[in-house]
């Protein structure tokens, strides 16, 4: 009975430490995004760059979307070529810059989203201006923010029912 005791409370402080996490990190990351504002950008280039690298002694391919877009705001103009929020790109030392996909086709697809001469939509920091990407991360963030509690709630509750004698933790 105290090992059943022990195991739900420490599996109700796992449940409390995932939801609390699936509140901090991607809510605070998502009102971020919601103080952004959006602007017209005008796409000035976009293609698909390539590199290879050696891991675990194989070759691999990564394909990086490269799209150019200019935006004016407050009647100032801007040049930037960040796709993607922060949040979604993990810039590895000595890999190329912004968010690398593994198949040839999901570049492909970002890029046909933005072609040269059409316009699109910018999301940028109106404290910082020059701060912008195009792709909204929101539906992201609040999937992974879901996905978090779900798993937190259903730690909580195993460790709830522990605790309370009603689930059944001993081996």
């Amino acid at each position: 009975m105290v090992k059943q005791q022990l195991t739900g409370a420490v599996l109700l402080l796992v449940g409390i430490g995932i939801v609390t996490g699936a509140y901090l990190v991607p809510f605070s990351t998502y009102q971020e995004v919601q103080s952004h504002e959006t602007t017209e950008a005008e796409i000035v280039s976009s293609d698909i760059e390539t590199a290879t690298e050696q891991d675990d002694g194989e070759t691999e391919t990564e394909y990086y979307p490269r799209i150019e877009y200019e935006y004016a705001v407050d009647g100032t103009s801007h040049t930037d070529v960040q796709v993607f929020h922060p949040s979604q790109v993990e810039d590895e030392p000595g890999e190329l810059r912004g968010k690398e996909f593994d198949n040839q086709n999901e570049a492909r697809n970002v890029v046909s989203r933005y072609q040269t001469g059409s316009t699109a939509t910018v999301r940028y920091d109106p404290d910082d201006p020059e701060l912008s990407y195009l792709e909204d991360p929101s539906r992201g963030i609040l999937t992974t923010a879901g996905i978090m509690g779900l798993f937190g709630l259903i730690f909580g509750g195993m460790g709830l029912g522990g605790l309370l004698g009603v689930v059944s933790l001993d081996d």
